[in-house]
């Protein structure tokens, strides 16, 4: 039971930061994907040539997730401060 508690407060600290990560790429996502209908309205074509990648996928996703986990489980285990910890 120690080793689940431990894994849930470690879950519980992480989610804080990893939401606003997740927030903030959505919010930049939408910001291009506006700026992009908004230069197709208005008929500028060099902006439309270059190709748009979404910032909020999976595996950006996942990527936060694990980094996040890596500090908490660094600043749990070894007591000490994570170096992203303080990031968010």
């Amino acid at each position: 039971m120690g080793m689940a508690s431990e894994d849930l407060l470690i879950t519980l600290q992480i989610l804080p930061g990893f939401f606003s990560n997740c927030l903030f790429l959505a919010l930049y996502d939408s910001v291009v994907l506006v700026r992009r209908v908004v230069s197709r309205l208005s008929c500028s074509r060099s902006a439309g040539a270059k190709e748009w990648r979404p910032m909020l996928t999976s595996a950006g996703l996942r990527s936060i997730w694990n980094s996040f986990l890596l500090d908490a489980y660094k600043q749990v285990k070894l007591g000490c401060e994570a170096p992203n910890s303080k990031l968010v």
